[in-house]
């Protein structure tokens, strides 16, 4: 096994750069009355979590970096990790099912993957509804369903409407939506998860306290 190690992004170790272990690598340089150059193909375990990546450092003799005039080295790892800055929602006070989708769903949109995590949004919104035993006809009448029973405000079910409409074009037009619009998404889903399980735990907690605070 190789000992040559480099630094690669690991989202799985929370997105910093982390040393990887280089366990096999193939060099192929290349020579051409215009230049030369070459490509290192390396298969890379992260010291860490162990998780497995592909890398790809490439140069050629034409791309010079014009500040420093030294040839420049491209590197590509897959699969591609894209940083997206979002902090999550406590999911601690959600249903282990709906907390699953949730962290799926965000894990999704952080990597870049827009298509899944606009399916992720409409799949919290069902899970929810599970949660609640509202089963029964399309997710829209469910989502009224929410509203009629008080867990909703009007409002909110008209914001939780709009993120449905993400969801569908993700699912059934395979259209990725804007990245600003999975951004609201996630801001209508987790309003929505605080109103039906943080703010009710918290005030249960407090109730809780209060009286424990009388009888003393």
């Amino acid at each position: 096994m190789s000992e040559k190690a480099v630094k690669i992004k690991c989202p799985e170790c929370g997105g910093g750069s982390r040393n990887h272990k280089i366990l096999a690598e193939i060099d192929r340089p290349w020579n051409t009355p215009w230049g030369c150059g070459g490509d290192s193909y390396q298969i890379c375990e992260c010291v860490g979590c162990e998780t497995v990546r592909f890398r790809n450092e490439s140069w050629c003799s034409e791309d010079i970096d014009p500040q420093t005039g030294n040839v420049q080295t491209t590197v590509k790892v897959y699969p591609e990790h894209i940083t997206r800055g979002r902090s999550q929602t406590d999911p601690s006070y959600f249903p282990e099912n709906v907390a699953r989708i949730y962290l799926e769903t965000l894990k999704a949109y952080r990597a870049g993957s827009l298509i899944l995590a606009g399916g992720g949004l409409r799949a919290i919104v069902e899970a929810i509804c599970i949660d609640r035993n509202l089963v029964a006809g399309n997710l829209q009448k469910k989502i009224d369903k929410l509203a009629e029973e008080g867990l909703l405000a009007k409002p909110q079910a008209d914001f939780l409407h709009e993120e449905r409409y993400i969801g569908n074009a993700a699912l059934h037009e395979v259209e990725p939506p804007a990245g600003r619009d999975i951004e609201d998404g996630l801001d209508i889903v987790e309003a929505l998860l605080s109103t039906i399980y943080t703010l009710p735990q918290k005030a249960q907690r407090l109730k809780e306290q209060r009286a424990s605070t009388k009888s003393s």
